[in-house]
């Protein structure tokens, strides 16, 4: 993540995204709440001297990019004042990429290329709204608790995850847009051993920290 700590100075920051982003299972709050904490720090130790970014957070449980495309509009208008343009930060895709049956058979919440049009529409209606957007990719689930998941009878897959990161980051090499990829490493921190999703899709503090 360090590429916001490059990028993002004195202006507002809206992250737009479904539970993972809203912070599920984090008790600090999720990864975005992290970056708000670091920078509302920074300005609160220097009052006076700094103009640190203001970051929200606009992620909702159980969203998927269809929902980001209807509402990224009217909550980027009014989150922004004096004519200033946001950074808009966009984690979605683990919620299209969900299915109700097993791989074998699965339907998807969303199929592959109505997400990736959904991308492109949301850089589109983003464009004049935002001075840069930035995707942010999506963290692996541990299948033995998401085949199905025990909310609910649905599914979710690394193989589909992965695919929507991958369609993900073709849009945003496509249209210039700065991609930050998530479920390598993700995947590679699990595969450790590491204890990073207690319901196997939504992170806890370790995993919040991580990303």
């Amino acid at each position: 993540m360090s590429l916001f700590f490059v990028i993002i100075i004195h202006m507002r920051v809206l992250i737009f995204g479904d539970s993972i982003t809203q912070g599920y299972w984090d008790t600090d709050g999720g990864w975005v709440e992290r970056i708000r904490k670091h920078y509302d720090s920074l300005q609160a130790s220097d009052l006076e001297g700094r103009d640190e970014p203001t970051i929200f957070n606009l992620g909702i449980s159980a969203d998927n990019s269809r929902n980001i495309l209807d509402r990224i509009g009217s909550e980027t208008v009014a989150r922004t004042r004096y004519g200033d343009l946001p950074v808009i930060v966009i984690q979605i895709g683990a919620n299209d990429s969900s299915s109700d049956e097993l791989p074998e058979e699965q339907t998807v919440s969303l199929p592959i290329d109505k997400y990736e049009l959904n991308l492109r529409l949301i850089i589109a209606k983003t464009k004049p709204l935002s001075s840069r957007v930035i995707f942010v990719g999506l963290s692996a689930c541990d299948e033995s608790q998401t085949t199905p998941v025990s909310w609910g009878d649905f599914h979710y897959t690394n193989d589909s995850i992965r695919m929507y990161e991958d369609r993900m980051k073709d849009v945003a090499r496509e249209h210039n847009i700065p991609f930050v990829p998530v479920f390598d490493r993700f995947k590679a921190e699990l595969g450790k051993g590491r204890d990073l999703l207690p319901d196997g899709l939504h992170p806890n503090n370790e995993g919040h920290a991580f990303m």
